[in-house]
């Protein structure tokens, strides 16, 4: 597992404000580029699984990393697709704490279309 600090610092990390059940969920891209992850046709993909809602997503702009590091407790994470792949990762925070029914339906539909976690 990564630790907190590398998975805000060294991922662009997309969530859905729009679902309370994602709350302090993340889907994350290497910062340095080179993801093979399509983020568009994989919220889609949540959206037709009932595990993402129909608000636009945000990405934790740079100006509040250090905000995160500072608030968020790291619960768990995991890596798909090697160095070109991407990340799913669990905190808690205080105002929106993470749901593990809801994180165990991620890393199952993540395993299903992606193979298993490294």
């Amino acid at each position: 597992m990564l630790d907190k600090a590398s998975i805000i610092d060294q991922h662009d990390l997309t969530f859905d404000p729009g679902d309370k059940r994602n709350g302090s969920l993340y889907l994350g891209v290497a910062r340095a580029g080179g993801s093979t992850l399509d983020l568009a046709a994989t919220l889609a993909s949540l959206r037709a699984a009932e595990l993402w809602s129909d608000t636009e997503p945000k990405t934790v702009p740079d100006e509040h990393r250090q905000a995160y590091k500072d608030q968020l407790a790291l619960v768990d994470s995991a890596r798909f697709g090697g160095a070109q792949g991407f990340i799913i990762a669990r905190f808690d925070h205080p105002k929106f704490p993470s749901d593990a029914e809801r994180w165990n339906a991620w890393r199952t539909f993540f395993t299903q279309h992606h193979g298993a976690a490294e």
